[in-house]
């Protein structure tokens, strides 16, 4: 019996400083048969200049695709591009910042061929801009790269949001097939695929490091001493856009709830459930945003108007709310205290944290 096609699919967006070495680690994947995407959206730097250098004179055994986008489309439009143009039945998306290590696939596939996950998540290896070791993905504080497997859609739509490793996600292509592409205002897609995935079947968390995630000061998601170093009001701004971003995740989670609700009749007494918490997270994520953006304490209504809304997520929802709410520059002075005195705790970790002696990090060759 052959194996089934699969699509290994890379994202770039200025990224010229680290692209050499993520193309190098998709060309050096071991699974076959392979279709390896190499994209990027429209960058302003010399990034795809970079991928065709590398991928020039590549004579292995993978169907190599480059793509480079006349616009930029941002993360939800670029992964619907990336989506009309794969092939494969099992979607490994890849990061133009991080390093695949050559089994990746292989690993992937070998728990998504049992066929109840519908997404596939793995451990990493943490790198910082040069390389040098960080420490390991799922043992970092605050880091909860297992977290989507641990929960279910109702659990997720619960607790408002979720954390994944896009570099580290794939997927079958019956997410799309089911649902559509993403809408493309979605910055998070590690959040909306896998919420997906979970209401159709299972998403599983492989214990491998099967990554080298790179942590630098131009992620488009990881915290970063950059932001939290910040006047107070870019702090405040920055804060706005989170709870932006993640009203934009609920909104993407209701749409797909609503609309297996529509096809699924035996789910929908849940589903609807879940729908009302999930839009709840809506409106507080609104108006905190909102708040944040006014910098002044809220009307007494729309006050009244949210705590109704939000309080059937319990009391800490609707506390933080108020707050935020009633004094919400106050808030953020406290909330960026507390995050600088917790960075520089980390900074401290860090410093310790060392490979197991006699231990080297694995690095992905070119094949060529």
């Amino acid at each position: 019996m052959s194996e089934p096609l699969v699509t290994f699919a890379l994202f770039a967006y200025n990224q010229e400083r680290f692209i050499r070495e993520a193309v190098r680690g998709a060309l050096s994947q071991t699974y076959s048969p392979l279709q390896i995407l190499l994209s990027d959206d429209c960058s302003s730097d010399g990034t795809f200049e970079a991928i065709k250098e590398e991928v020039a004179g590549y004579d292995g055994p993978h169907r190599v695709l480059l793509n480079r986008n006349e616009h930029n489309l941002g993360i939800g439009g670029h992964v619907n591009r990336l989506m009309e143009l794969a092939d494969g039945e099992f979607i490994v998306a890849a990061a133009g910042d991080d390093i695949s290590l050559p089994t990746r696939t292989t690993d992937l596939v070998e728990v998504w061929s049992k066929g109840r996950a519908l997404s596939v998540y793995s451990d990493c290896t943490i790198i910082d801009e040069d390389g040098a070791y960080m420490g390991v993905g799922a043992d970092l504080a605050g880091n909860k790269l297992t977290l989507p497997a641990r929960e279910s859609w109702r659990e997720k739509a619960r607790s408002g949001t979720m954390r994944g490793l896009g570099g580290g996600h794939s997927w079958d292509r019956a997410v799309f097939d089911v649902f559509g592409p993403l809408p493309e205002d979605v910055v998070c897609e590690d959040t909306t695929i896998p919420f997906r995935a979970a209401l159709l079947g299972e998403v599983s968390f492989l214990d491998r490091r099967l990554i080298r995630h790179r942590r630098h000061d131009t992620n488009v998601w990881s915290p970063r001493e950059g932001h939290l170093g910040k006047e107070l009001e870019q702090f405040v701004e920055h804060q706005a856009r989170i709870r932006r971003t993640f009203r934009k995740n609920c909104e993407s989670w209701l749409c797909d709830l609503r609309l297996l609700a529509s096809r699924r009749p035996e789910m929908a007494p849940d589903l609807r459930r879940a729908a009302e918490d999930v839009a709840a997270w809506i409106e507080f994520y609104r108006s905190t945003e909102s708040a944040l953006r006014n910098g002044g304490p809220a009307r007494l209504p729309d006050l009244l108007h949210t705590i109704r809304r939000v309080r059937r997520l319990g009391l800490e929802p609707v506390v933080r709310a108020s707050l935020l709410s009633l004094s919400p520059v106050t808030c953020c002075r406290a909330q960026r205290w507390l995050h600088l005195k917790s960075s520089a705790v980390k900074q401290v970790v860090k410093s310790k944290l060392k490979p197991s002696p006699g231990r080297t990090l694995p690095t992905a060759r070119n094949p060529r």
